[in-house]
């Protein structure tokens, strides 16, 4: 495709983009002036960007007519055995009802030919090349195919089940997802691709909108409407189709595709849900389309400047720079690479949680002295009274008395505020108060058993240590000293303890020095 004809396509579009959608098929084929190539190319660009926010979900609202579309069915009409309920979705290869199904007594999906291409011979045979290419396909993370048929005045439709649940796109609305929840996502998402790969079946539209997250729990890949199956191109060369956001750059050319487009555009997609930004962006598509073609660097290398709230591993962004490789001999070659790193790595980082969780288990079991200061208590109640209400104390006391430190604590209460920014504003604030409480433990001597021996310290002794670290690690400094003793019956551990909580301190070692000090005393 040259840039004279990018232009021009460009040009149209914003043009036919902004008049209403009954004017469309007739304004097009005035702007073409006889290219029938080029109107092929604005209605699928047309169709993904009305499909990018669709949601295949029970609660989506009725979508609006393109081009002149109207719908086949309304509701309460009867299709053979199936009553159509509601419009549940459209997109660039059909319109999407719930139905109720008599005969079987279930909910189905009805997926008919938009009503504009319903004469149109090819566009019927790629209609049934979805179907025959999606009954294919046993696999739990794919859409499966029921039936294939005809109303009696020729408009052809699909019958598939009917998921509750959301799509990925309506997901990623309010946010960005888990890392250990993205990846499970994909891991799914990958392991449908790989079996349709197989069967010689590549999606070429895999995107958020196009994947389920049903009530169940389980991952559904839906609509291989355009699928490429082996030995059938119904797709005319010259302009990929699908959502050019999660395009191959190969498919944006208009070349011969294979699994590896959707090998990018799932790696697009984890993208996407790591940082609730979408890789490539642009005002127009002749903007995301350099983006995806020759935009400086790789999505991948900046992925934690979107993702302050969870660091991202190494290793999941080496797994996006290859998914990410413009040039596709270096992308992975087949979907099962790609499934078998993500799932190395989640299998990899629950280890790690099961770790933390077992040694947080074994820290919470130590009995300590630890009590927070009333004073320290009474102003977190009032940062979070206004947004909690009169309960509040009796919350933040609640939680007080589970945590035995700041972060514990802080989190605790993170977790009681409605969004992401009031959490921020709030753990900032308790910081910073935490900070300046440096009330002294209460006068009893410490002592804490050990199934070997027993170490004390005088109140004196325990308030001159606590001082020496307040100015290093803060108020948790009588916690730690506490959980320090309860954790090693020898003094020498103790210190080491103390070492290491003071890794970022300079004058580490005099610190250290003098605390032996006192404890020698």
């Amino acid at each position: 495709m040259d840039a004279v004809y990018w232009q021009k396509l460009q040009n149209i579009f914003d043009e036919a983009v902004a008049i209403e959608p009954e004017q469309q098929t007739a304004f097009l084929l005035k702007a073409c002036d006889g290219d029938d190539a080029m109107r092929e190319d604005l209605i699928g660009l047309l169709q993904a960007h009305v499909d990018a926010d669709q949601n295949w979900s029970q609660a989506a609202p009725p979508t609006s007519p393109v081009l002149g579309m109207a719908s086949p069915c309304q509701n309460g009409d009867e299709i053979g055995h199936y009553k159509i309920i509601e419009q549940i979705g459209a997109g660039g290869m059909g319109v999407v009802y719930q139905a109720f199904d008599s005969r079987l007594q279930r909910n189905v999906a009805l997926k008919f030919l938009p009503a504009y291409l319903d004469g149109d011979a090819s566009c019927r045979e790629r209609f049934m090349a979805e179907a025959r290419a999606a009954s294919k396909l046993d696999h739990p993370n794919i859409c499966v195919i029921h039936d294939i048929d005809e109303t009696v005045d020729g408009h052809m439709y699909i019958t598939m089940p009917h998921y509750t649940g959301e799509t990925l796109s309506a997901r990623l609305k309010r946010g960005r997802i888990p890392i250990q929840e993205a990846l499970s996502i994909s891991i799914q998402v990958a392991d449908g691709l790989d079996t349709a790969h197989s069967n010689g079946i590549v999606h070429r539209d895999i995107k958020p909108a196009n994947i389920m997250l049903a009530q169940d729990g389980g991952i559904k890949v839906l609509d291989f409407g355009i699928a490429k199956v082996e030995n059938i191109n119904l797709t005319r060369t010259g302009m990929g189709v699908g959502t050019l956001a999660y395009m191959a750059p190969e498919q944006i050319h208009g070349q011969e595709v294979d699994a590896r487009v959707d090998v990018w555009a799932l790696g697009v997609t984890l993208y996407e849900m790591l940082t609730g930004q979408t890789a490539f962006e642009g005002n127009g598509t002749s903007q995301v389309v350099k983006a995806v073609l020759d935009s400086d660097g790789n999505p991948a290398d900046s992925i934690n400047q979107h993702n302050s709230s969870q660091q991202v591993p190494d290793a999941l962004q080496d797994i996006l720079l290859k998914a990410l490789q413009r040039d596709r001999n270096q992308r992975y070659e087949q979907m099962s690479l790609l499934l078998n790193d993500c799932a190395e790595l989640l299998k990899t980082l629950d280890n790690e949680n099961d770790s933390t969780r077992r040694a947080t288990h074994l820290n919470k079991s130590h009995k300590t002295a630890f009590s927070w200061d009333p004073k320290f208590l009474e102003s977190i109640i009032d940062l979070l009274l206004p947004v909690l209400g009169p309960i509040t104390a009796k919350l933040v006391h609640r939680q007080a008395k589970k945590a035995n430190d700041i972060e514990t604590l802080c989190s605790a209460l993170c977790d009681l505020l409605p969004d992401e920014k009031s959490q921020k504003e709030f753990a900032s604030k308790m910081k910073l108060k935490a900070s300046m409480n440096t009330t002294p433990p209460s006068p009893q001597a410490i002592q804490l058993s050990n199934p070997s021996t027993q170490l004390e310290l005088s109140p004196m002794q325990l308030a001159q240590i606590e001082t020496i670290l307040l100015p290093n690690i803060g108020p948790i400094a009588g916690s730690l000293i506490r959980r320090a003793m309860a954790s090693t019956s020898d003094w020498d551990e103790v210190l080491q303890i103390f070492s290491d909580a003071l890794a970022s301190a300079d004058d580490k070692i005099t610190i250290i020095k003098n605390i032996k000090t006192i404890i020698n005393d």
